[in-house]
């Protein structure tokens, strides 16, 4: 299989990747923007458009994808019980490469 380029990644994976995390963080425990923001290296800004689907068509199909499969749990679980930004970025990245292994991104 060929390997991606890091603009596929840019631009729908990891955005896919952001943005279920971000939904799980608020709805499941309750985080706000700020934080989830904080946690992910992102701006709040960002977050909001994550959390308002405010994404193309791509990347919403992703993340449901994820979110059905429960694919970013671990990641969310590493943030919720105070994971490094190192442990924490590692999960993602392992993630996105699982994604691309999967052939679904």
């Amino acid at each position: 299989m060929e390997k991606p380029e890091c603009k596929e990644i840019v631009r729908s994976v990891l955005p896919a990747v952001r943005a279920s995390v971000a939904s799980t963080m608020h709805d499941r425990y309750g985080y706000s923007q700020e934080a989830i923001a904080d946690k992910l290296g992102v701006v709040q800004v960002a977050v909001s458009k994550y959390l308002r689907s405010k994404y193309s068509r791509e990347i919403s199909h992703l993340k449901g994808y994820i979110i059905k499969n429960k694919l970013s749990d671990s990641i969310v679980e590493k943030i919720v019980r105070g994971g490094t930004r190192q442990q924490i970025d590692s999960a993602i990245d392992a993630l996105c490469d699982k994604l691309i292994a999967l052939n679904v991104a």
